[in-house]
């Protein structure tokens, strides 16, 4: 599957460009996002007074209901989160557009030894609050896709079944059900480092849920940062959501995650699957901790 190509600033129609202009003033700069994987437009602009980061994709396009989540997610982000706020949003021209405030930063290093995690681990910390969102999807919806490409792993390589089939089987949707806001999709690149402090952007697959999962989520990422098992769980004790956490559930979803990122591995998009090999290695290490 070929990669998707990231629309550029001046793809949108010119009236959308106006809209935004009369927020901001007259756009004197545009460099685009260095990172992400979906085909909408993301780009800092620049104006005579200030910077600010906007997103945009085509209503009609497969994007746009992360866009209309993320627009969602940010409009009942409280005031504690760290995180760029959005400005402004209006749908013109048959297209979505979100403005937010600039972040500076770079992306988070997660390596061992990185003076970057205090900072991680504090703006992780800050994310758990009741869910303002009125309607924000389940936890339940994003688990239970993973249970089924895990299963279908299952169902493709009858040798893990021994191992890993009792693990799925244990996942209980019910325990990571909840009313906290959750990021779902916690990984270095939507995590902005400026100094000593961390804000967490992209907030496309937020939901409700748990307030472990989040940080469930994030422990395959270090432990593909180079972080043990044993290193990763400690990190995870300085977040006061990780004592909520049930053991078990715990297990099964990495066993579920561990499986559902080798199916991608192989039949998935294949620009993304190195990626998914990499989750899937990283979740079968943690498993192979917690269950040894």
């Amino acid at each position: 599957m070929p990669i998707h190509r990231r629309r550029q600033w001046s793809d949108l129609p010119e009236q959308a460009r106006a809209a935004v202009e009369e927020q901001i003033g007259p756009v004197t700069g545009v460099r685009s996002a260095e990172v992400g994987l979906t085909s909408g437009v993301a780009a800092h602009l620049t104006t005579e007074e200030a910077v600010f980061f906007a997103k945009a994709a085509p209503a009609a396009a497969p994007v746009a209901g992360h866009l209309l989540r993320e627009r969602a997610a940010n409009q009942a982000l409280p005031a504690q989160i760290p995180a760029p706020r959005l400005l402004w949003t209006t749908d013109v021209d048959g297209w979505h557009v979100l403005l937010f405030e600039h972040a500076a930063g770079r992306e988070a290093n997660l390596s061992p030894g990185s003076s970057d995690l205090p900072a991680v681990l504090d703006a992780i910390s800050a994310i758990p609050v009741p869910c303002s969102w009125p309607g924000a999807p389940s936890i339940t919806g994003k688990a239970a896709a993973l249970l089924r490409v895990a299963e279908e792993q299952l169902a493709e390589t009858p040798a893990e079944a021994g191992r890993y089939g009792p693990l799925v089987k244990a996942l209980d949707l019910d325990e990571l059900t909840g009313t906290t806001l959750l990021h779902a999709d916690l990984h270095a690149g939507n995590l902005l480092v400026d100094g000593n402090q961390c804000r967490i952007i992209d907030w496309s697959m937020a939901c409700q849920g748990a307030a472990w999962v989040d940080v469930a989520l994030l422990i395959s990422r270090l432990i593909d940062a180079g972080h043990t098992p044993a290193e990763t769980e400690a990190a995870a004790a300085q977040v006061p959501a990780w004592s909520s956490a049930p053991m078990d559930a715990v297990t099964a979803l990495a066993a579920t995650r561990a499986l559902f990122a080798a199916r991608l591995a192989d039949v998935g998009p294949e620009h993304l699957r190195a990626k998914r090999a990499r989750t899937a290695a990283a979740c079968r290490v943690w498993v192979e901790y917690r269950t040894s």
